[in-house]
């Protein structure tokens, strides 16, 4: 068993190491039979494709349980720009082979020694390069995929962008529309997680790639995005910076996102929520603050402070102050109940939910004052 992958490649470059994969050149079932041996616990998360989830039991003051990802070593037999059918193999250099870039295809023992089956891998990493093993374009049609993660280990990882890669990207860019979206959309949030993806996202904007990712992309520039990688490191509120929710983008454009990216409901209803509330905050009629969260919640307003303030090239000193006077303010309960109304003189019904309703626009659009609800009280006692 050998560490592979990122955590060899960010030892070598002096980056921070997330995960610790490992490489076997035991099968799944091995695999399984050997941790059970060990008195570890597996999870078989991805016994199809070759991975078994070793789960560590934390330590008295380590806190929860370690988790790493093995997987055995293998090589394709055959592939159609999507996925790999693979075949087992206790070759490290055929493992090697069948991986996206250079500086990807490391392994390490226990000890230390760094094992690089290309050749070529210890000399990108750390001449910070990122370039397709072998033939890019035999690369790039095993996994489509591929396409986008070159933008991003490039932002990464790279001095600077490889021509060779990136024209065999350009020439296949069109087998992206054979991705799914769920992919896409992962590989966009990855990208977004990066302390800088604007190299990521200014490539793929100039070469074309931009339109087969987000739907209706109108080759708008990325300015807001820009801004918005200063003011949040939040993958999800980049996302909205890129996508221009509200400011530009209507509500039918984010319908296509979510068709093609597959988008949970949840996270577009935060996009489009986000969209809507600068509109207001953009309108000419000026919106308190604490109304705002009360009627679209405290993240849908602090979503779109953050878009606006992206859009207008707003100072992060600036944004900061305004977030932590959002952290002070307290959501307002709305403080009649049907059964206050019902007590004087209401009864049960419609007409009950429909005053309630008039009384709460009331009370919102004076800034949630006490005498308004002091007057609904006279009103309906008289």
């Amino acid at each position: 068993m050998r560490f592979v992958g990122g955590c060899v490649r960010n030892a070598l470059m002096g980056k921070p190491i997330s995960d610790l994969d490992l490489s076997t050149q035991l099968t799944p079932d091995e695999t399984e039979a050997a941790l059970e041996a060990a008195g570890i616990r597996s999870v078989p998360t991805g016994k199809a494709f070759g991975t078994i989830t070793a789960v560590v039991d934390g330590r008295p003051l380590a806190g929860a349980p370690e988790t790493y990802e093995i997987t055995s070593l293998r090589e394709d037999v055959e592939t159609d720009g999507r996925r790999a059918v693979v075949a087992y193999t206790t070759d490290w250099n055929k493992d090697a082979l069948r991986r996206d870039f250079y500086l990807n295809a490391l392994y390490a023992d226990i000890d230390g020694q760094v094992f690089d089956p290309t050749g070529q891998g210890i000399a990108d990493a750390q001449g910070a390069r990122v370039r397709f093993i072998g033939e890019a374009e035999q690369r790039i049609r095993e996994d489509y995929l591929r396409i986008l993660r070159f933008f991003r280990f490039t932002a990464g990882y790279a001095k600077a962008i490889d021509e060779a890669s990136l024209a065999a990207c350009v020439a296949l860019k069109d087998g992206i529309d054979g991705l799914s979206g769920e992919r896409i959309q992962q590989e966009l949030l990855k990208t977004l997680k990066l302390s800088d993806p604007m190299p990521a996202f200014a490539a793929m904007a100039v070469n074309g790639f931009m339109p087969l990712v987000v739907p209706g992309w109108s080759g708008a520039d990325l300015a807001e995005l820009v801004v918005m990688k200063g003011l949040s490191d939040e993958p999800e509120r980049r996302l909205i910076a890129l996508f221009d929710c509200g400011i530009g983008l209507k509500a039918e454009d984010l319908q296509a996102v979510q068709a093609r990216l597959k988008m949970s409901q949840r996270l577009y209803n935060r996009l489009l929520d986000a969209g809507q509330v600068a509109d207001l905050l953009a309108g000419p009629q000026e919106t308190p603050f604490a109304r705002l969260m009360y009627l679209h919640g405290r993240q849908a307003t602090e979503d779109a402070l953050y878009l606006v303030a992206a859009h207008l090239n707003k100072d992060p000193a600036a944004v900061d102050y305004v977030m932590a006077m959002l952290q002070g303010l307290e959501i307002p309960v709305f403080p009649l109940k049907g059964a206050d109304l019902i007590k004087r003189g209401y009864s049960a019904g419609p007409e009950l939910g429909k005053a309630l309703k008039q009384i709460e626009t009331e009370w919102v659009n004076h800034d949630f004052s006490q005498s308004v609800i002091d007057r609904a009280l006279d009103a309906t006692a008289k």
